[in-house]
């Protein structure tokens, strides 16, 4: 599934479904893949209804000027792209700054998969791989 983003902006935005206990919202993340993390917005995660008092563990996350302890959670599925990611491990932290985006897509969600970033035509799109056989027909 591809999605268009302006190429002349600060950050690949792409629209994000977070699945929760209790409820789904749809937010804006960027695409980064210098972050080896996904990083979600603890608001979002308390709204949809995560128990932000149990972590499954911590991390640290390394910013452009700290390094900050953030914790990690297990979540229900993120979506993006056309790819559900499930039972996936998320770091829940406020992004300093957040005006246009509110998380970040991290490797871990786009591994395994093809991302493809178009500038010329300002798209961005996320495949499975082909296998070796997939090349012969």
């Amino acid at each position: 599934m591809s999605e268009f983003f302006d190429p002349t902006a600060k950050s690949i935005l792409v629209p994000v479904n977070l699945v929760g206990p209790v409820r789904t919202y749809r937010f804006r993340c960027a695409v980064d893949t210098g972050c080896t993390q996904t990083i979600l917005p603890v608001g979002y995660m308390r709204y949809v209804g995560y128990d932000l008092s149990r972590p499954v563990g911590r991390t640290n996350l390394r910013t452009a000027s700290a390094v900050v302890p953030a914790p990690l959670f297990r979540i229900t599925a993120l979506a993006a792209l056309g790819k559900v990611s499930t039972n996936i491990i998320v770091a829940a932290h406020d992004l300093p700054s957040a005006k246009e985006h509110h998380g970040l897509l991290g490797l871990d969600f786009f591994r395994g998969q093809v991302l493809t970033l178009d500038f010329n035509r300002g798209w961005v799109s996320l495949s499975a791989p082909k296998r070796w056989w997939q090349f012969w027909r």
